[in-house]
Order: C-alpha cells, then structure tokens, then sequence
C-alpha cells in the first residue's frame, strides 16, 4: 500500500480532535468489578495481550489473565494500561467526525491507542461516562510491535503467520489489503504476497474511512 493512503488512514483517526480532561468521574459498581485487577505497586509484572474486543492483562510469572472487556469505563483502563505499560497515554482527544458519533481517542507511544465512547444510557449517573469499545495499533509506531495476540499475532506479522493462526478473510478496499477474522480482529497489510506483513491492526469501533 502506498505511504500516502497510510498517512491518510492515520491522520483520519485524529481528525477534528478537540483537548478534553484526563479524569472521568468512576462508577462504584464498575470501579468493584474491575478492583485489584493490577496491583497498587511502581512496577507491574502484567503483560498487555490483544483480543478480539476486549485487551488482556497477563501475570509474567503465574501466566493467569484478567479481562479488560469492551464497557470498562476510561478511568479505570487507561490506569491499567499506564500501569502495565509503565508509560502514561502521549495524548487525548475527541474525534467529532466519526460515522459511530463522538469517539474519545486515547493513545500511548507504543502506538497503542484505546477508543471510547459516550454512555448515554439514561438511569445511569453521570452521563459522560467514556466507556472503552475498540482498540488499534498503529504500526508505524516504534515499539508496536511487541503487542500481539495470544498467539503471537502482532505488528510485523505475515500474511502466511496470520492465516497459520486464523480463519481470515482478505479484500481489497480503499484503505489496502485489509484483512478480517470472524471473531472481530481486523487489520491492513503491505502487500498480497505470503509475506506481506501486518501494519496496522485494531477491534472494535473505529474511525476508518472506506
């Protein structure tokens, strides 16, 4: 895929984002679901692991995993995620322009970047709730590569690792060779070939332009 159509498919993600605040007020019910998923230490020993719709904290040494589902509200993953990481998110913003509406764009210097939308549910307290609905890589980022899924699929993977992995599906569209599974993992490469390598890779709800 040409470099042009890259930088256009990234640059769209981003565009019309406007600065917003950093804290979201936290649910007490969520905030007890989600509690001692990390520990309160400087130093985490937690792997972040993608899946698909959802992102997964995996224990280095004992090797059990917790869940970070689609629904979990901005607050308490993007704490997660700093502390997994042991990096604070580079930058935030609302993309305004998005054909899912209004959508909270949260990204580390990795190239992780974590999507979010408004919870407009009427009973529930307050109704700005960011709640976190999709992630993507952005392969040009350095250190994008060292997140994979469980199976080691990742940023710089191949077409012929992928297909080893999963039952995939592989079109053409106007963003490239844009690949996608069933169970919801979608992804672009740089080429047609067995080796054509993953450049980018995201679930969930999204901002791409077709």
């Amino acid at each position: 895929m040409k470099s042009y159509q890259i930088l256009i498919f990234i640059s769209l993600i981003f565009l019309s984002c406007q600065s917003c605040e950093n804290k979201i007020e936290k649910n007490p019910q969520q905030s007890e679901l989600y509690q001692g998923i990390l520990p309160k230490t400087e130093k985490s020993k937690q792997s972040l692991v993608l899946t698909s719709n959802a992102l997964e904290l995996v224990d280095q040494i004992t090797g059990s995993s917790n869940e970070l589902p689609f629904g979990t509200p901005q607050s308490q993953i993007t704490e997660f995620i700093n502390n997994t990481l042991q990096s604070k998110a580079v930058s935030i913003g609302v993309n305004t322009e998005c054909g899912a509406g209004p959508l909270k764009m949260v990204a580390w210097s990795n190239g992780l970047t974590l999507v979010f939308q408004e919870n407009n549910t009427k009973n529930r307290e307050p109704k700005t709730d960011w709640l976190f609905e999709g992630w993507y890589i952005d392969g040009i980022k350095e250190g994008a590569d060292k997140l994979t899924t469980m199976a080691g699929i990742g940023i710089g993977s191949t077409l012929a690792e992928m297909q080893s992995a999963y039952i995939i599906e592989v079109k053409k569209t106007s963003l490239g060779e844009e690949f996608s599974t069933a169970s919801g993992l979608y992804g672009i490469l740089d080429g047609t070939g067995k080796d054509a390598k993953i450049i980018h890779l995201w679930s969930g709800v999204s901002c791409s332009f077709r």
